[in-house]
């Protein structure tokens, strides 16, 4: 699961760059801020949302997402089968691809590049899992065996954690004895437009054009990336001109106030981010189903994301993210009767009626007013609530920790790929890396299991409907919007690309300015 790490201090690098009669740069060097240093830029490791910009613009996988769609489409592989069985997957190689170094990217270096994750065995290497073996017949044709069917193995390949090309004569030179993870750090060795050519924890990195790369030359030459972690110091930054863009963070106010202001183009894309709350079975009073159940009909959805969200925002229909199956299935829409949660916290003991309800802290002051506008709505039900931010460091340490956990949880996340056992399996499944808050639904797992071993489409997403159905009457998730990703730009940048499963990024080599 990609997540944003805590922030860090650091200082920007200001423009200099010339300005044409329209008032657009003609700069090829393009400045944006994050808000914390991503984790390491190394592509087996990494696996989080802030730094997805970096290893996304540096290497490369074999298949990737249509923009801002769930269909997958060649990238370093030209073409793929699949066997009957659903176990081998055979993948045609662009014969005309070369690492940063100038050392073909060949099936040989995939073989190495599966391996490499393997070995190093960090998150994201449970992509892998069920691979037995790989091979290279010929430059052009890697072969991948599974040793069951994988219903989301290309989504794997495709996602922005998912395996990536990286450069075997590197890797050989800088392997050391922890499979060259010390010199991936701070550098990188792969197939993208771009490499890594400064990292400073804390400062900033800088990433130039790669001499080699196989698809043209980027008109941005140059990224620079500022680590500034106040948000309101990124927007005076980007009105004076010392930033070009952000790409994520601005409160809904300061994003229609740029709408409205011509020198800046305000771009929405969808997004796999969905905005939820997790009740708790286990404590407190939603250890009671019927008020889990009065729960899910306590607010109106549409008038909660109009009203905190505008139009950064959709009302949530289903269990998962917007674009993950079809609609119709897996729906989470309830009538909205704020009496039935009224009826069922009356039959509590007045001293079970005490609500800790806690967000995410570090998704900024939106998911706070959410929080706190829920909160007064549950109140006017009968529960006594107190509302706390929580650090992510100890929201993600809830599904193993024994205590501390809140009786409600409101978060904002996104799964690693846009195939559903990616949401699924982390928040629902029983023991779910970030079931948060430890509920089991046993149906919904065994659909789970079922969905992820079927080699047709459609009886895959029928098992993921029926376990979100299942998800859904358990009472214990609570679904309120699909978030829209917003990118703030000076106005003159044109060639916007977004995919999907890759929150706070745009392609950059798609990148221009007028």
């Amino acid at each position: 699961m990609a997540l944003v790490l805590a922030a860090c201090g650091g200082s920007s690098t200001s423009s200099t760059s010339s300005s044409d009669t329209s008032g657009a740069s003609t700069d090829t060097t393009l400045k944006v801020a994050f808000v914390a240093d991503m984790q390491v830029p190394d592509p087996d490791i990494f696996y989080e949302i802030e730094g997805n910009l970096v290893v996304t613009s540096v290497y490369e996988g074999l298949v990737r997402y249509v923009p801002d769609s769930p269909e997958i489409e060649p990238a370093l592989a030209e073409s793929w089968t699949v066997s009957p069985d659903g176990l081998v997957y055979t993948f045609k190689l662009r014969p005309d691809v070369k690492f940063a170094s100038g050392a073909p990217a060949d099936s040989a270096a995939w073989v190495s590049s599966f391996q490499r994750r393997v070995d190093v065995n960090a998150a994201p290497a449970y992509m892998l899992a069920d691979v037995t073996s790989t091979a290279a017949p010929d430059p052009t044709t890697f072969v991948v065996t599974l040793k069951n069917p994988v219903n989301p193995f290309l989504d794997y390949m495709a996602a922005p954690y998912g395996p990536k090309a990286v450069d075997p004569t590197v890797l050989a030179a800088e392997a050391g004895d922890d499979f060259g993870q010390t010199y991936f750090e701070t550098n990188s060795a792969g197939t993208g437009p771009y490499m890594i050519t400064k990292f400073d924890v804390g400062q900033g990195y800088e990433l130039s054009v790669n001499p080699n790369y196989w698809d043209g030359s980027p008109y941005f030459q140059k990224v620079e990336i500022s680590i500034i972690p106040d948000i309101a110091t990124q927007r005076l930054k980007l009105e004076s001109g010392e930033l070009d863009m952000m790409l994520h963070g601005l409160p809904v106010a300061d994003v229609e106030s740029f709408r409205t202001n011509p020198d800046f183009q305000v771009e929405t894309f969808p997004v796999l981010l969905k905005t939820m709350m997790s009740a708790n079975p286990n404590q407190g009073p939603f250890a009671n189903e019927a008020v889990r159940k009065g729960l899910q009909q306590a607010f109106d959805k549409k008038a909660l994301t109009e009203q905190i969200y505008k139009t950064q925002a959709e009302p949530s229909t289903q269990v998962y993210p917007a674009s993950v199956l079809p609609e119709g299935l897996a729906m989470d829409v309830s009538t909205v009767n704020p009496e039935v949660l009224k009826t069922a916290v009356a039959a509590l003991p007045a001293d079970q009626r005490s609500v800790d309800m806690a967000y995410s802290e570090d998704e900024g002051g939106t998911i706070a007013r959410l929080a706190e506008t829920v909160a007064t709505q549950l109140e006017a039900a009968g529960l006594d609530v107190t509302v706390r931010g929580m650090p992510i460091a100890q929201v993600l340490e809830l599904p193993t920790a024994e205590s501390g956990a809140p009786d409600l949880l409101m978060f904002t996340f996104n799964p690693d790929a846009a195939a559903p056992d990616t949401w699924a399996r982390i928040f629902y499944f029983t023991g779910g890396a970030l079931n948060f808050l430890k509920c089991s639904v046993p149906p919904a797992d065994t659909l789970m299991d079922q969905g992820l071993q079927s080699i047709e489409k459609v009886p895959m997403q029928q098992a993921y409907g029926s376990a979100g159905d299942q998800v859904a009457a358990s009472g214990c998730y609570t679904t309120i919007a699909d978030n829209l990703e917003v990118v703030v730009a000076r106005k003159g940048i044109t060639g916007f690309v977004h995919q999907l499963p890759t929150p706070y990024t745009v392609r950059l080599k798609d990148l221009k300015a007028g």
